[in-house]
């Protein structure tokens, strides 16, 4: 059954949301928080997953099995999708990621307005972008970039028109997280001692997060602070390689690995410090989290990293990416209790101002509505 003519449809479309990542955590709660009076989401995937079908209570979805677009099942998949498009008339697709973009780019045609997302800017290659550039973008009704920072790296590197891309900024569930109770389940499993200054980080072992910088830092905390240990939330492929290199340095003893297990918000709260020694950076989750847990935050000055920390006063940005640039401001925070707790109380304020999700969900319902009019006028 079609929804009433004044209900906008909505489809969402992502690779998958049977990861718990960033991306497919932000469809989920966008396709459950859009007012059901006024809209419908539709959550569209390459794959099913136990998510996915969780999400049949509170919305559409769809699946449109294609590993590869540039094949025949793939060119079927676009073809099912575009009439799917056409027979739930969809008044609005916003895809979150390159394949997913090319889905609805393609599908859409000139019959739905299309919005691509730019979460990150770690994901260019020169065929990636030369495709956007001079097939894609000038196809795709609008670009939505989660930040000014890469909405200018969109400008620079795929040459899109400045009118064609907006900025709204992401949120995060601020009900997840609570502020500085000190217990963590997580934390007391790894064998964190009681007594210890955290200085963590959330962030999966991959490169472009720039984890040995974090722990290299953490060599110089460590001498200054010798009550100060270090976490290290998320997984991945580079666990090993972290691992010997905090042996190496010397500070294994002081150094914990979260490998997967737990949750994030558990382990925040037996954080002092919340730390991002990302070499790239759209706007973090990890850090939106810090603040919502009441952390102040200490971060490397790339990406939007600058629109989220207000340095100096809800947390400290390093200007260089050297350890001692790094670990500065971990000690100087670590230090001083008092800083601590008003740069964390302040960033909380400043998140449930502008990065809550309900925040993020209202300007998003306005974006799709406005997109959606503009299109049909």
């Amino acid at each position: 059954m079609l929804s009433q003519p004044h209900t906008v449809n909505v489809g969402l479309i992502v690779d998958t949301v049977g990861l718990d990542a960033g991306t497919e955590r932000l469809v989920c709660e966008i396709a459950k928080r859009l007012d059901p009076q006024r809209f419908r989401a539709h959550v569209c995937c390459f794959e099913p997953s136990p998510r996915l079908k969780e999400l049949q209570s509170a919305c559409s979805t769809a699946v449109f099995p294609a590993r590869r677009l540039n094949s025949l099942r793939g060119l079927q998949e676009i073809l099912r999708f575009r009439r799917y498009l056409r027979e739930q008339q969809i008044h609005v697709a916003h895809a979150f990621m390159t394949k997913s973009a090319i889905l609805g780019v393609i599908a859409g045609g000139r019959s739905v307005p299309v919005v691509t997302s730019r979460l990150s800017t770690d994901w260019y290659t020169p065929g990636i972008t030369a495709f956007f550039r001079y097939y894609l973008n000038p196809r795709t009704t609008r670009i939505l970039a989660n930040s000014e920072q890469v909405k200018k790296a969109v400008l620079a590197v795929e040459h899109a028109a400045s009118e064609q891309v907006d900025v709204i900024y992401q949120g995060v569930d601020l009900a997840r997280f609570s502020r500085g109770d000190g217990e963590s389940i997580g934390a007391r499993e790894l064998g964190i001692p009681g007594h210890a200054k955290v200085v963590g980080i959330v962030a999966n072992y991959r490169p472009v997060k720039g984890l040995p910088l974090f722990l290299r830092a953490a060599k110089i905390v460590s001498a200054q602070v010798p009550e100060a240990v270090f976490l290290l939330v998320g997984m991945g492929e580079c666990h090993g390689e972290l691992a010997r290199l905090s042996a190496e340095l010397g500070i294994a003893g002081s150094v914990f690995f979260s490998a997967g297990k737990g949750a994030v918000p558990d382990y925040l709260r037996r954080m002092s410090i919340g730390c991002l020694s990302s070499e790239s950076e759209g706007f973090s989750n990890a850090i939106l989290e810090y603040m919502a847990a009441g952390l102040p935050v200490v971060a490397t000055d790339v990406g939007g990293n600058g629109e989220a920390v207000r340095h100096g006063e809800t947390g400290l940005l390093a200007r260089d990416r050297t350890p001692e640039s790094f670990a500065a401001p971990i000690i100087e925070l670590l230090r001083d209790e008092g800083q601590r707790r008003s740069m964390g109380r302040l960033g909380f304020e400043r998140c449930r101002e502008l990065f809550s999700m309900d925040v993020y969900i209202e300007h998003l319902q306005a974006y799709y509505r406005r997109v959606s009019e503009a299109f049909r006028a």
